[in-house]
């Protein structure tokens, strides 16, 4: 079990059994002198919606975030009580899967922590206290040890905030997206021509507006996207700051999934 207390960027929202992003905490906070009332006590954890959550003001030192009250704890099988796995350890993982196991383990990932509405009826949260943690996505066998361990996969949210404090460990990259196939050319040693191509992510800002994010390099895959549609997408990779504006390293290229948004 994790001994390092967790923060998190989003919460379960009693009131409207919606899941929100620290941003709408932190900024009321800002137009209400510090206050923050209408979501103290209704801020529950966004996997098991059991743990309750208190808000972190933003200092000159750390963003805005959430984390659990000491009183309230998390169902057994979420994967917020357990500590973090290390980057080798994932790496390890991810490469022993075939291309079809890591499809399945990142749908399922994308199933768990993507909703935007996750208050199940009464009679699947019973059965939800009933699974067992080896069967939660996010946590992951680490086999460097004897003893049997599970060890949890970090998560960032791609619209959040995102810099160098975020460190480069690999960890599960999720959200809402716009889609579009850079395709580039390049000369290799030889003097031959050969073609790569970018995936360029867009988010949508506070204002709706679709602004660019980042890009994914994807050698010589050619992903089918349509430039007009929402995709949900999950990808386990790192940062890598290199080039100025940050980049997501994905840790094979097989370790990404999208999925149109049906509106």
């Amino acid at each position: 079990m994790a001994n390092k207390p967790k923060s998190f960027e989003e919460f379960f929202y009693s009131k409207t059994q919606d899941i929100c992003n620290v941003e709408k905490v932190s900024d009321y906070a800002s137009q209400h002198n510090g206050d923050y009332v209408p979501y103290d006590g209704f801020m529950y954890c966004p996997e098991c919606q059991e743990a309750e959550l208190s808000f972190v003001r933003k200092t000159s030192k750390k963003r805005a975030h959430l984390r659990k009250k000491p009183s309230t704890p998390h169902l057994d099988s979420c994967s917020y009580n357990y500590e973090y796995a290390q980057k080798n350890l994932i790496k390890k993982y991810v490469d022993s899967l075939t291309y079809d196991q890591i499809q399945d383990r990142l749908n399922a990932i994308m199933n768990l922590i993507c909703k935007t509405k996750k208050r199940e009826s009464p009679v699947f949260s019973l059965q939800k206290e009933s699974i067992k943690p080896k069967d939660n996505p996010m946590l992951i066998l680490d086999t460097t040890k004897k003893k049997y361990d599970l060890k949890a996969l970090r998560r960032k949210r791609l619209s959040g905030w995102i810099d160098e404090s975020d460190g480069t460990d690999l960890q599960v990259f999720y959200g809402k997206v716009k889609l579009e196939v850079v395709e580039k050319e390049k000369i290799n040693n030889k003097g031959e021509k050969y073609f790569y191509y970018l995936l360029k992510l867009k988010t949508m800002n506070k204002k709706g507006e679709w602004k660019f994010r980042t890009n994914i390099y994807r050698s010589s895959i050619k992903d089918e996207v349509d430039v007009n549609k929402i995709y949900q997408i999950a990808m386990i990779g790192n940062l890598n700051f290199k080039w100025g504006w940050w980049q997501i390293d994905l840790a094979n290229q097989n370790a990404i999934r999208f999925q149109e948004i049906e509106l």
